[in-house]
């Protein structure tokens, strides 16, 4: 294949497709080098928005993939980037939420213009009621993600979008997703490449859409996550290195 337009750059997915749990999935790491070695650029763009940029970065490495920080695109950085519009913030998340929001100087409140809610382990009924009055009394309500699973070795588990729903419900509202496929996420990736060429991952209904909203094809990684009745994609395989291989066999880009 002839070499690519420079700094075409394909953004790939984490969970479900290069990792479970941190548990590199097979043929992973070498799609990407693949990717590099025919010279396109990558760019991780995932939903999780528990771990710091630094911990994603070492996880990569750990499983045999390089990154710097310029090359990851979190769930996290993206709701901070929405609720940068707000004077205060509450927060419910972990690690990665927290770090978000600090390198953005937000200001902390209990009685916030906007609510910012992350995966956490912490939920619970009390945290439920507590934001859900926020949101009531005028808190804009700004959610990572609505992914409604969360796939590991050992099987699905609740995700963020569980979270998010109960308390959308208590507070009868509809937040704002910051992350894929919403718009804070695709300004994210527009700052950081401005010549992305496709989208990879595993599940349609945010990865899918977010290839939409790119404007570029989309390839599906077949994972656990993946609906039984997945709809269209530009290239379907069971693993990152299939589709990566009917993406570099078919590719316009030169």
């Amino acid at each position: 294949m002839a070499t690519p337009a420079a700094s075409a750059t394909v953004v790939i997915d984490l969970d479900g497709v290069v990792w479970l749990s941190g548990q590199g999935l097979p043929g992973a790491s070498d799609a990407v080098a693949l990717l590099r070695a025919e010279g396109f650029d990558v760019l991780f763009a995932t939903n999780n928005s528990s771990p710091t940029t630094a911990q994603f970065v070492e996880r990569l490495a750990n499983v045999d993939i390089a990154a710097d920080r310029d090359s990851i695109v979190t769930s996290a950085h993206a709701a901070a980037l929405e609720a940068s519009s707000y004077d205060s913030v509450h927060v419910l998340g972990e690690v990665g939420v927290q770090e978000a929001i600090d390198e953005r100087g937000l200001l902390r409140s209990n009685e916030p213009a906007a609510v910012v809610v992350g995966w956490s382990r912490t939920f619970t009924f009390d945290v439920v009621a507590e934001i859900a009055r926020m949101v009531r009394q005028g808190g804009a309500f700004i959610a990572t993600n609505d992914d409604a699973t969360h796939p590991t070795p050992e099987g699905l588990l609740p995700g963020t979008g569980s979270l998010v729903a109960a308390i959308a419900t208590a507070a009868e509202t509809t937040p704002t997703i910051a992350g894929k496929p919403g718009s804070a996420m695709a300004r994210l990736v527009q700052e950081r490449r401005n010549n992305v060429v496709a989208m990879i991952g595993d599940r349609p209904s945010t990865d899918g859409r977010f290839a939409s909203v790119l404007g570029v094809p989309f390839g599906l990684v077949v994972s656990d996550a993946t609906p039984a009745s997945p709809g269209e994609a530009t290239w379907q395989a069971s693993s990152l290195i299939g589709v990566v291989e009917q993406f570099l066999a078919t590719s316009p880009v030169a």
